[in-house]
């Protein structure tokens, strides 16, 4: 398999960043990685802080049903502070598999 595909698939389906390393694009792959997981973190953060908040509001004395959850989860994926960094996540996922499979690969020939 090509170097590019390699990198692109590291890139789109593993974690944002991967396939720059594979490619030996060290700074550009440490700082995607690190921003992905920065990002990844804050989307999981505001789910759960979302969830929980809208948990006590509305369910909290009664039983979790599959339609309460439906319900819940609807407000969670609302809310700005939830969306927002899930969409700069996912840019940022599209950018890293972008950038993999369209940046050059280093020759040997550079290297030395």
């Amino acid at each position: 398999m090509r170097p590019a595909v390699k990198a692109f698939f590291l890139s789109a389906l593993v974690f944002p960043g991967l396939g720059q390393l594979y490619k030996q694009d060290r700074r550009k792959g440490v700082v995607l990685i690190l921003l992905g997981n920065l990002l990844l973190a804050l989307v999981l953060l505001t789910g759960v802080m979302a969830l929980s908040q809208e948990y006590m509001t509305s369910v909290y004395p009664e039983a979790i049903t599959a339609e309460k959850l439906r319900v819940l989860l609807v407000a969670v994926l609302s809310r700005p502070l939830f969306y927002i960094p899930a969409c700069i996540f996912l840019a940022l996922w599209g950018f890293a598999a972008a950038d993999a499979a369209l940046s050059a690969v280093p020759r040997a020939e550079e290297e030395l």
